[in-house]
């Protein structure tokens, strides 16, 4: 492993053990047993190792969920990822609390276009006919409004500002998620995808307990 290496897993490890915020360059340089100045002469800022962690972690996720569709499907696959992701948050506090910080830094938008979800997103924007306006501008708007809202829900229910359970949480995700998109929140449709999302992320979890455990693949 060369230097660059073990000043990046090192910082993934303490990101994810002691919190993004609480974790300082010194620490990292420290941890690693590196010269601080080498920390930022390879990474200029923290928000290159946390938007990797972040892509590196939807990545994974994204490939565990294909392989559970039972016919693929984009909004089944998007809504599926959520359920999942929003449980794992449940399940793991530590991983509650590094997404609750890349909300603060405004960086799970960012990990999103930068991955397989955005590419979704257009799909289904593209495939709905009752939209008038252009498309990608469409798009751009129902992005801003979809994380928007997910950042300040998230973040409020970690901070206890906004009294309700993950289940809830979820719930509230897709309803902007689907206002956004400008899709019916209550068509049986729908809501057979959300059932269908709930069997699905029972399934991979009971089958792949390791899932469960965050710092196995995010240290990676």
């Amino acid at each position: 492993m060369n230097t660059k290496e073990k000043i990046y897993n090192t910082a993934k490890r303490l990101y994810l053990e002691n919190g993004f915020e609480a974790t300082p360059n010194t620490m990292i340089a420290k941890e690693a047993g590196v010269n601080l100045g080498l920390v930022t002469y390879y990474y200029k800022t923290k928000d290159i190792i946390a938007s990797d962690m972040l892509n590196q972690n939807y990545d994974t996720l994204y490939r565990h969920l294909y392989n559970y569709l039972p016919v693929y499907d984009d909004m089944l696959m998007l809504v599926a990822f959520h359920r999942l992701h929003i449980h794992l948050t449940e399940i793991d506090p530590d991983y509650d609390r590094f997404i609750y910080e890349m909300n603060k830094q405004d960086l799970i938008e960012k990990a999103t276009k930068d991955g397989n979800l955005v590419d979704i997103f257009a799909r289904l924007v593209n495939s709905n006919d009752h939209i008038s306006q252009k498309k990608e501008l469409f798009l751009d708007i129902a992005l801003s409004i979809y994380f928007g809202g997910y950042r300040a829900l998230t973040m409020n229910q970690f901070e206890k500002t906004l009294h309700i359970s993950k289940d809830e949480l979820f719930q509230l995700c897709m309803h902007t998620m689907m206002a956004s998109l400008e899709l019916d929140y209550e068509s049986p449709s729908f809501r057979s995808v959300m059932r269908t999302a709930e069997a699905i992320v029972y399934k991979l979890l009971n089958e792949h307990p390791d899932l469960k455990r965050t710092a196995s693949y995010l240290y990676i």
